[in-house]
């Protein structure tokens, strides 16, 4: 077996984790094998050539739009695309990234080009649109629950083997950091993701770049600890705020709420962070929270 396929079970000997280029760290990420479905392509153009010649790939479930999970799809011309609705306009439309990233006119905008012409991220035709709850019967032994889980994406998906357990879930990944930066991200979607995966039996989590996770109890300790980051990000951007002297979005900039560091790609980090703090902004005032006073917003 080659060093970047993996076998999960003993019993499901069709079901293979498949690991993405630099441990499945940006811009690449990990994928899972059901018989002749695969679960997103962005694993690297060099494993996807070698993992092809090993499988037959004749469908393709794609968890969501971003670069980072489809960037083999080029490399697949004879499969067939599954992806949900909300993400089908920009998979068909990659040139529309930058937009929904907020980095239009932005001095990120070259850099990121730079990186998709890299990835040679091309257009994809979409065969078949994916609904919340869908079975998928794969050949024989498998049965593949779709599971909408939007908040990163509009139309980010969850997928659930349901004689297995194993689930792939994508960039709800599990790791110590949380990305909703997009325009079509949302945070109050995101929490109801999370807290509908509670809801199903998953004995085995395969992540988008994390990787294996096993055991119902150690999943869903995982689940939660994950949306904790999200109520730690809550409370501090509250810290900031008294019941006197009003805050503005921009006094948030440059004050590393999100990201403890900034790294080589800062200017991008502080664009992606001001969106997210933005979606904190929106949460605490529909929370009541926070409320308006002049330009700003003070503690209620």
């Amino acid at each position: 077996m080659k060093h970047f396929i993996q076998p999960i079970s003993e019993e499901y000997k069709k079901i293979v984790f498949i690991k993405g280029a630099r441990y499945g760290k940006y811009p690449y990420s990990h994928s899972l094998l059901i018989d002749d479905f695969l679960i997103d392509t962005g694993i690297s153009s060099r494993l996807l050539r070698k993992l092809k010649r090993i499988y037959p790939i004749n469908n393709v479930l794609l968890s969501h739009w971003h670069e980072d999970h489809t960037s083999g799809n080029r490399l697949l011309p004879y499969a067939k695309f599954h992806i949900h609705s909300k993400d089908k306009f920009l998979i068909e439309n990659v040139s529309k990234f930058n937009e929904f990233y907020g980095i239009s006119n932005s001095p990120s905008e070259e850099e990121f080009e730079w990186l998709m012409e890299g990835l040679k991220l091309e257009n994809t035709k979409i065969d078949t649109l994916l609904e919340d709850n869908q079975i998928i019967k794969v050949g024989n032994d498998f049965n593949i629950r779709v599971i909408h889980t939007p908040g990163h994406t509009a139309g980010h998906c969850a997928f659930l083997e349901l004689n297995s357990k194993i689930a792939f879930l994508a960039d709800i990944d599990l790791t110590n950091f949380v990305f909703y930066a997009g325009i079509d991200s949302n945070l109050s979607d995101f929490e109801e993701s999370l807290n509908k995966l509670n809801e199903f039996d998953i004995r085995t989590a395969v992540t988008g770049h994390r990787g294996i996770i096993e055991g119902e109890k150690v999943i869903k300790e995982e689940l939660s600890k994950y949306k904790s980051i999200i109520y730690q990000r809550d409370e501090r951007i509250l810290s900031y705020f008294s019941e006197t002297n009003p805050k503005k979005i921009i006094d948030f900039k440059r004050k590393n709420i999100i990201y403890k560091n900034y790294s080589q790609f800062k200017e991008y980090e502080i664009i992606a962070e001001m969106i997210m703090i933005q979606k904190h902004f929106d949460k605490l005032i529909k929370n009541r929270k926070i409320k308006q006073k002049g330009n700003g917003y003070v503690l209620r």
